[in-house]
C-alpha cells in the first residue's frame, strides 16, 4: 500500500479543475457560477519593501469555508477517474485500490508493479490540476507475502518511495501486521496526557461529579477510545 501526501493540497487545487469537476458531478450551472464568482477577481499583493503588482489567484480553496472540503473532495475524485485504475485487492468480493479523507489517501495493489502505476498515473493526472505529489512524505508498506517477494522499489519523478514499517493514518498507526500493542500504548498514553491538563480539576473535591465525569466522558475517554468507537 502507499500512503500518499501532496503538498499544500488544497491551496494548489487549480480553480478551473474544481469547478469542471462540480459540473461532472452534476452540480447545477447557477450554483457553479456562484462559486465562480466569489473566487473570481482575488489578488494578492507581496510587501518587499514596496508592495508588489497584483497578482491573479487561480489556485486553492478557501480554508475555513465549510464547502471547500466539499469542492476539493470533487476535484481528487474526477483525479482518480481520469487514472482508470484496474488494480486493487479483493475485499468481500469487490474490488478496491484507494481510500480517501480529504487529501489523505491510501492505494492498495497486490502487485508492487500495480502500485507503481498507480502512484504514477495519479501523480501525472494530479499535475495537471496543480497537485503536487511530496514524495518525501509519501510512503510504501508492505505486508509480510510482498516482503518475502524480491522487490525494485517504487520509483515516482526519478524519486525512490521509503518503504516504512508504521504509518499513523487519519491518527491510527498502522503497521504491516496490523499489530494492536503500539497502537493500544500511544491511546493510553494520549488519555493520561488528557487527564493529566483537568487533573487539579478533577482532583478537587467542591467540583461538583456532575462535571467531572463529563470531562470524562467527552474528552479523556474519546481520547483512549479514539478509532475504536465502532
Amino acid at each position: 500500500m502507499a500512503f500518499v501526501d501532496y503538498e499544500k493540497a488544497f491551496d494548489s487545487i487549480l480553480h478551473k479543475a474544481v469547478f469542471e469537476a462540480l459540473k461532472q458531478h452534476s452540480v447545477e450551472e447557477k450554483y457553479i457560477n456562484i462559486l465562480k464568482e466569489t473566487y473570481d477577481g482575488g489578488t494578492a499583493q507581496v510587501r518587499n519593501e514596496s508592495l508588489t503588482r497584483k497578482i491573479k489567484i487561480m489556485k486553492g480553496v478557501r480554508q475555513g469555508d465549510t464547502l471547500s472540503p466539499v469542492m476539493f473532495t470533487a476535484a481528487l475524485e474526477e483525479i482518480f477517474r481520469r487514472m482508470e485504475a484496474e488494480a486493487g485487492i479483493n475485499i468481500n468480493g469487490e474490488r478496491m485500490n484507494n481510500l480517501r479523507f480529504a487529501d489523505d489517501i491510501i492505494l492498495f495493489a497486490e502487485k508492487e508493479e500495480d502500485l507503481s502505476k498507480m502512484l504514477n498515473d495519479l501523480n501525472k493526472e494530479g499535475r495537471k490540476d496543480g497537485m503536487k505529489m511530496n514524495k518525501k512524505k509519501t510512503k510504501i508498506m508492505c505486508n509480510e507475502i510482498a516482503r518475502k517477494r524480491r522487490r525494485k522499489g517504487i520509483i515516482v519523478d526519478g524519486e525512490q518511495l521509503e518503504e516504512v514499517d508504521e504509518y499513523k493514518f487519519l491518527g491510527r498507526l498502522l503497521t504491516p501486521g496490523n499489530e494492536m500493542a503500539k497502537e493500544i500504548d500511544e491511546r493510553v498514553t494520549s488519555a493520561w496526557k488528557r487527564f493529566g491538563q483537568y487533573s487539579r480539576f478533577l482532583r478537587d473535591q467542591k467540583m461538583p461529579m456532575r462535571l467531572k465525569r463529563k470531562i470524562m466522558n467527552t474528552v479523556i475517554l474519546p481520547s483512549m477510545s479514539y478509532g475504536a468507537e465502532t
